[in-house]
């Protein structure tokens, strides 16, 4: 005689361990988007900018470029993208600095909380978010010296442009 499966305590068992894992990412999540909204509110995020210059210095970007870029780092493409619209909008960040700041978050966006996250469910933290933001650093280094090298004439690299 066949053995026939049981659907009903495969999907019990489904919902068990689905329910169990979004609680367990709930409780990592939830606190970082309080800390998320406190930073945003106590404007900490331009201190934080100031203090990475010397690493941003590498790319020879605009200090203006900063802000959108420690935004998206931080905390994700959705914020960092609304700070990077803005800074466009307001014609504070150049094509070029835009073009690295999107490279750079491309590869290497929202550490804190994705970090967490992998964490919470057994990964190695050292492993996640080293071995992107050394790609994203040397990516980002590599383009903003080819830009300068390959310069092109229908781009213009002045402040305030229209993009």
């Amino acid at each position: 005689m066949k053995k026939q499966m049981d659907f009903g305590g495969f999907a019990r068992e489904l919902v068990r361990g689905a329910g169990a894992s979004v609680l367990e990412m709930a409780c990592f999540i939830i606190p970082i988007m309080l800390f998320i909204e406190i930073l945003r509110d106590l404007n900490i995020l331009p201190r934080v900018a100031a203090l990475m210059d010397p690493l941003f210095r590498w790319f020879r970007m605009s200090k203006d470029a900063y802000l959108p870029l420690v935004a998206g780092i931080f905390f994700g493409l959705a914020f960092g993208a609304g700070v990077i619209i803005q800074a466009v909008r307001d014609g504070n960040v150049n094509r070029r600095d835009l073009y690295i700041v999107n490279t750079f978050l491309v590869i290497c966006h929202s550490i804190v909380d994705d970090t967490i996250l992998f964490i919470s469910i057994g990964a190695n933290g050292f492993l996640i978010l080293v071995p992107r933001i050394l790609l994203a650093f040397l990516v980002c280094l590599a383009v903003a010296r080819l830009y300068r090298l390959i310069r092109r004439p229908q781009i213009p690299e002045s402040r305030g442009e229209r993009l």
